[in-house]
């Protein structure tokens, strides 16, 4: 059962029931009415006739009457509303993608280097946004997504059902940009927030339960500069993979990285790769070809304050094997593991190593 407005459980039958998936379908492939039975679950106690309104070959509404057989008369009459329906939702389809228009081009100009974006700044509000209020900055990642519509037609669903004011922009086709914002009097509570981008990604899941999402959130925004800060914070959290299996998925915040977010940071992008080649390019190359992990050896054992018993008990091998190890270790590196310099440059390379994988190692 769906729970509206209160963060626990996102439900919505036309994206997640077989049964009406397929009539959804079906509507989608005839652009024609459709007999869908009662459906006791939901509280629809009798079988129904759905119309359709479809503008530019795409369905933006239905029209249900509950009545299968409809005589001469009741399908002029429907006919009839369904004309009215379809001249409400044409004009009220071409304010929406007027809206679109200029909400995305709000949004690209507030994280683009361009000066002429500088301009919408100036607006208080646009769209329901106000710029004079304070926004936490997220950046919505769905691999193999089917695309853009797609993208936000789900979010802006997921969204409806939140107490939150949030606006969602799609700005390529695996991605979309997502401000959320309180309601004017009231403060953007860090909980509220929190639990409403956990539902967000949970309904995402849910949806496209074959794609990976991932939820890169950035600072929260007071002025209009602190946007292009908050969305290379936010992809610079959705680049974070983490140490451990099942990071490529779920809500990361930037400000959770610390140390790693610094030393990750974009300015980085060509100095990182040099000194963890430099550090640990021939441990590497010496564990590929000899088919023997030195660099996780060197870890456990820096892990364990260079306690070989303890690191030895964690890796499952003999003491003495560890102390091969580590000899090995020095002899191919060159580095002298008595120095604590080294050892400092040793455990930062390796996270990095760890946090960046193959990343780090290419050109």
């Amino acid at each position: 059962k769906k729970q509206k407005k209160n963060g626990i459980k996102y439900w919505k039958p036309q994206y997640l029931d077989p049964r009406i998936i397929e009539y959804v379908r079906m509507l989608q492939n005839t652009l024609r009415p459709v007999v869908i039975p009662e459906l006791p679950e939901y509280g629809i106690t009798s079988a129904r006739l759905v119309f359709p309104v479809v503008i530019k070959n795409k369905i933006k509404k239905y029209l249900n009457i509950f009545k299968k057989d409809l005589n001469w008369e009741q399908m002029r009459i429907a006919r009839a509303a369904m004309y009215s329906l379809a001249v409400m939702e044409t004009c009220r389809y071409a304010q929406v993608e007027l809206e679109d228009r200029i909400m995305k081009s709000l949004v690209l100009g507030l994280i683009s280097d361009k000066a002429e974006a500088s301009k919408i700044h100036g607006e208080k509000q646009v769209l329901g946004f106000d710029l004079s209020r304070e926004a936490v900055f997220a950046v919505v990642q769905i691999k193999a997504a089917p695309g853009k519509w797609q993208i936000e037609e789900v979010l802006r669903s997921i969204i409806s059902d939140l107490y939150i004011n949030a606006s969602a922009i799609a700005i390529n086709d695996e991605q979309a940009v997502l401000l959320i914002q309180t309601s004017e009097g009231y403060t953007l509570e860090s909980t509220v927030v929190n639990e409403s981008l956990q539902v967000i990604f949970e309904g995402l899941k849910m949806i496209f339960s074959g794609c990976k999402v991932k939820i890169g959130v950035g600072r929260q925004c007071f002025k209009p500069r602190d946007y292009k800060v908050a969305y290379n914070e936010a992809c610079q959290a959705l680049s974070f993979t983490g140490p451990k299996q099942g990071n490529e998925e779920g809500v990361i915040y930037y400000h959770s990285l610390r140390l790693m977010g610094v030393l990750l940071h974009p300015v980085n992008e060509q100095t990182l790769p040099v000194f963890v080649r430099l550090i640990l390019g021939k441990l590497h190359e010496y564990s590929v070809a000899h088919n023997i992990n030195l660099i996780e050896s060197l870890e456990c054992y820096l892990k364990h304050n260079c306690c070989i018993q303890s690191a030895a008990r964690e890796l499952f091998i003999h003491p003495n094997t560890l102390r091969y190890r580590l000899e090995k270790a020095e002899k191919v590196s060159g580095l002298d593991l008595a120095d604590n310099d080294t050892k400092l440059e040793l455990q930062l390379a390796i996270k990095l190593y760890r946090y960046q994988g193959d990343l780090l190692w290419k050109d």
